[in-house]
């Protein structure tokens, strides 16, 4: 382990840095102070003999990097390490880094477990970032050269933008090895979101991937083969130049009433705190609501990552334990000082992605100044919306009614596009109205325009819905019936899986109500919105299931613990058992959303019966006080123990619906989304399938479907299909290639 001394002339100065660099290492890090003079260290100053006596408090470290603030703390230092003796001599670097900066660098690096002589780079490079956002310094100046290097072609046609970035933080994270990529002289850390696509790296340039330490090479083949792969086909268009006048986002056509968004404007005080701490607490705590709301779509989630990079963060804090900034105040600063450094970079695609920055900043800005407004609030009647810049958190959110979009700023390329494109809402950019009418219709292919038109003209660009109506079942050669359900999570898909003929919900998903709650919604917010999400089905089945918090969708009001491993941990059910009044609650608010629906309820993360038979229990008595029947109570099967041993589940369950997605992380041992194993399952089904038949013939006569990913794919349906399976639940853009695939074709 590297030892990490820190000597200034103020031992207030001293304790706040050493606070930060605790922030990102935790206790894994061997860090002393020498700071101040006097006896208690509160005069100004520095003392040699105190420098000497915490050198020798870290003399069982194999080195020791001292870092000083300025002036005669250099020569204390110096003398101090002259006293030493021979053996403690040798352990001890002098770094000319920053003090701050170069803590923070020297720290993390020390922490990971890094050698010496990169940990001492890092210590110098500490200033590099921020003398690349003022053009002070190229960001390339720090010496640090990787142990194992390679060569790759960006394949991406948009260059290093934020997905891939993310992928590739998510990539290095798994792997025990410092990274950095150079582009065109200039250098990020493999571990820094904004950094890595402040290279402006665009598609087809040549980078370079530097890895040090255990999992070195690995790490570099890894990085090289990700940053190589062709992108995934796409929503995502061409960052072609935007003319002026109105552009297209997505097309289609749309007519009806104008609706003009007005965004209240966040108030942020300069005030200072007194409390450092309580305010680091509170910006933790807003970043983890902000994190926790963007689950769910993989471009949010990608959105997601900025709030773990260590560049934006850092610099938050530092500004709160440094300069008693609130942390209002301070997040937005720091969110500014990078949206400034996209700013500069020539590309317009990667310019553009300083929007993905804002938005995450915007939505932690809303946690911290409680109240402030978290989005549009959509009316309930049809209308085409006329909105500044619409956001990605926006587009999530939108409902059903919404029409079409015009933005008065928007970008092909931007997240809340491609969402739009994704739920088939014609859209246009760029629009500058020159009076706002009651009533428009729009060409979102072409840019045409009309203001308050004529009924032709209403009637000929009225919407026609993107996703088309189809069979609800299909009968197979057999002369059996192959259902193809729906897997929802609000009112939009909900509304579009029931126009495009699901036989019914399969997995409506309730966290969708909780991801970005801090304090748990009443019986009545939860009753209303699963009603509305549930109410295109009416007459149709609906399976809900409760809440699946924990591991990869964090509910802050639970208050979960951390966990090393949040995979294996308090989840799904188990959470919900441990608050029952809670459970109690939302089960009774499912039973008043379902009163006039065909209503089931499925449990997720089962593992034993016994869980089962608590749940069931619970939902008795609940049911009993409402004066309601008791719903079929279903298990979702997702846990390798629960698929082995199904019968044991038999006599407490009424159906088994099989989460494809988890039981295929537990059964090969790898995280969901890994990426370093993309191929893990797809290229060996066998296992899962076994699973799935397994769980079919134990079922005890009982009805089984398939609500994963599996289920949506052409050739593992047809795998399932082929074992027995005949209920497939799927997202409503997979509907009609479901419905097109070939049941009778085998699977070689």
């Amino acid at each position: 382990m590297i030892g990490l001394l820190l000597v200034s002339h103020s031992a207030r100065l001293a304790a706040a840095t050493e606070a930060l660099v605790r922030q990102m290492t935790g206790d894994r890090l061997r860090l002393a102070l020498a700071a101040g003079s006097g006896a208690d260290g509160a005069e100004l100053g520095t003392d040699a003999s105190a420098i000497l006596a915490q050198l020798e408090a870290l003399s069982d470290c194999e080195a020791i990097i001292v870092l000083m603030d300025m002036g005669s703390a250099v020569l204390s230092a110096e003398m101090a390490r002259d006293l030493a003796d021979e053996a403690l001599r040798a352990k001890i670097h002098l770094s000319p880094a920053p003090f701050v900066e170069g803590a923070m660098a020297a720290g993390v690096a020390a922490a990971a477990g890094l050698a010496l002589d990169l940990v001492l780079a890092e210590a110098v490079s500490g200033l590099a970032q921020k003398q690349a956002a003022l053009g002070s310094a190229r960001a390339d100046e720090a010496p640090m050269v990787g142990e194992v290097t390679r060569r790759a072609v960006i394949a991406d046609p948009h260059g290093l933008h934020l997905r891939p970035a993310a992928a590739l933080v998510k990539c290095g994270a798994a792997f025990k090895a410092e990274i950095r990529l150079r582009y065109n002289g200039c250098c990020a850390r493999g571990d820094s979101l904004t950094a890595l696509m402040a290279l402006g790296a665009r598609g087809g340039a040549e980078v370079i991937i530097e890895a040090a330490g255990p999992d070195a090479q690995q790490a570099a083949e890894a990085l090289r083969h990700l940053l190589e792969q062709p992108a995934a086909t796409s929503l995502e268009l061409t960052a072609a130049t935007v003319p002026s006048g109105p552009v297209s986002l997505s097309p289609g056509l749309a007519a009806g009433r104008l609706f003009v968004v007005r965004r209240e404007r966040m108030v942020i005080s300069d005030a200072r705190v007194t409390d450092r701490a309580a305010a680091r607490r509170r910006l933790d705590q807003a970043v983890a609501a902000a994190r926790a709301a963007l689950k769910g779509t993989p471009i949010l989630e990608a959105q997601a990552m900025l709030l773990d990079d260590p560049t934006i963060l850092a610099n938050a804090w530092a500004r709160i334990a440094n300069d008693g900034q609130n942390e209002a105040a301070a997040w937005d600063a720091a969110i500014a000082q990078e949206v400034a450094l996209y700013g500069r970079l020539d590309d317009p695609y990667l310019r553009e992605r300083a929007r993905d920055i804002r938005e995450v900043g915007d939505l932690v800005l809303r946690e911290l100044l409680g109240g402030a407004p978290a989005g549009i609030a959509w009316p309930d009647e049809d209308v085409i919306v006329l909105v500044d810049n619409l956001t990605s958190a926006e587009a999530a959110s939108m409902k059903p009614n919404v029409l079409g979009v015009l933005d008065t700023g928007g970008s092909p390329t931007s997240h809340a596009t491609i969402l739009l494109r994704a739920a088939g809402v014609p859209a246009l950019g760029r629009v500058m109205l020159e009076r706002i009418p009651r009533m428009i219709a729009f060409d979102g292919a072409t840019g045409a325009i009309h203001l308050d038109p004529d009924a032709p003209t209403l009637a000929r660009m009225s919407h026609v819905p993107q996703i088309l109506s189809g069979v609800s079942a299909i009968t197979l050669g057999d002369g059996t019936a192959l259902e193809l359900w729906a897997n929802v999570s609000g009112e939009r898909d909900a509304a579009a899986a029931a126009r495009a003929g699901a036989y019914g919900i399969g997995l409506a998903r309730t966290e969708i109500l909780f991801l970005d709650r801090t304090e748990a919604p009443g019986e009545d917010e939860q009753a209303g919105r699963i009603a509305a999400m549930i109410a295109p089905f009416k007459g149709r089945p609906v399976v809900i299931r409760v809440l699946d918090a924990g591991a990869d969708k964090p509910v802050p009001f639970l208050q979960l613990a951390p966990e090393n491993n949040p995979a294996l941990g308090v989840r799904g059910i188990r959470a919900l058992l441990r608050n029952r009044d809670f459970f109690a609650a939302h089960l009774r608010a499912i039973l008043r959303a379902g009163m006039d629906h065909d209503v089931r309820i499925m449990v997720p993360m089962v593992s034993v019966a016994a869980e089962m038979q608590a749940v069931r229990a619970l939902l008795r008595d609940v049911a009993a006080a409402l004066g309601l029947a008791v719903p079929p109570l279903g298990a979702m099967i997702e846990v390798p123990a629960a698929a082995i041993r199904v019968q044991d589940l038999v006599e407490q369950t009424d159906f088994f619906s099989i989460g494809t997605n988890d039981l295929s992380q537990y059964v090969f041992a790898a995280e969901r989304g890994h990426p370093a194993m993309p191929d893990m399952v797809a290229s060996n089904p066998a296992a899962i399938l076994d699973l799935c038949a397994g769980i079919l013939a134990r079922a005890g006569g009982r009805p089984v479907s398939v609500c994963g990913e599996a289920a949506g794919d052409a050739r593992m349906a047809r795998r399932l299909v082929q074992i027995g399976l005949r209920r497939l639940s799927m997202g409503a853009a997979r509907l009609e290639g479901i419905r097109r695939t070939d049941f009778t074709v085998g699977v070689e």
